[in-house]
């Protein structure tokens, strides 16, 4: 089992600050937080010294998060989403991350049509991305209307038959939300391109929030057994480490990503 650490987790640092603190920890992987590379790029460096950065620390962008907007919207909203996926693609495509994340959208009140549309869109998302030669992870949200479960994150990735999209299978959202161990046998024609890791304070599944993702082994779900079933799928990727937990965020960058790593270490062993 390899590790990454998201960015995000450290909190909102500068892109620079991420990368040497992950590294510093032991983290030979990361998975990019896009917003942190672009504030880099608007303050006049380039996106080839970003990927210097990446270099001269020794750390290896696997994974990168995130597009949005690019499964249901339609008219101007949607030549907006492609044009701000395009421009993501092509930084990747730079700093060397091949999958990307892609937060699924989609109407508050759908219907059956709703998802055929979005298997169409979805083919489009996985063209633009093979041009760039990356792979699109598409992520189901707890509590989402549309894509909020593995079942149907499957579903959309099957119909739409695009060897360059996939599941994002994030830990979290699987558990906070109303996905069943039962649809991992979903998976055949749908596999699993990235896995985001985290743990969950042992509160009533209808209330966990972003902020109730602990490190693994900190709280209560059956991280051992999920990751067993993600194996069993064929999946041999990186887990990377996604948190949005205040008082992590709140640390030294250095000090949180050498938390985060040992956490990483007891689980894998």
């Amino acid at each position: 089992m390899e590790f990454c650490i998201n960015a995000i987790t450290l909190g909102e640092h500068p892109f620079p600050t991420s990368v040497e603190a992950s590294a510093s920890a032991g983290f030979k992987a990361i998975e990019l937080w896009l917003p942190h590379v672009e504030a880099y790029l608007a303050d006049g460096h380039t996106a080839q010294q970003a990927r210097a950065v990446l270099d001269d620390h020794g750390v290896q962008a696997v994974g990168a998060c995130f597009v949005s907007g690019l499964i249901a919207s339609t008219g101007d909203a949607k030549r907006a989403a492609f044009d701000a996926a395009k421009e993501r693609f092509e930084l990747c495509q730079i700093l060397g991350a091949p999958v990307i994340v892609c937060v699924g959208d989609g109407p508050a009140d759908p219907t059956l049509d709703d998802y055929t549309v979005a298997a169409e869109q979805a083919r489009e998302v996985g063209d633009l991305a093979a041009s760039f030669g990356l792979h699109v992870a598409i992520e189901f949200i707890a509590g989402f209307p549309f894509i909020g479960t593995l079942a149907t994150a499957a579903r959309l990735v099957t119909e739409a038959e695009h060897q360059h999209l996939g599941i994002l299978f994030d830990i979290f959202h699987f558990y906070a939300g109303t996905s069943k161990e039962a649809d991992f046998a979903t998976l055949d024609h749908a596999p699993i391109s990235f896995v985001h890791l985290n743990d969950a304070a042992p509160r009533p599944r209808e209330i966990l929030r972003d902020a109730d993702r602990l490190l693994p082994g900190h709280g209560c779900l059956p991280l051992a057994d999920l990751a067993e079933r993600i194996r069993h799928t064929g999946y041999d990727g990186y887990y990377s480490l996604e948190l949005f937990h205040p008082e992590i965020q709140a640390m030294d960058p250095t000090e949180a990503a050498k938390l985060c790593y040992e956490a990483c270490e007891r689980f894998a062993q």
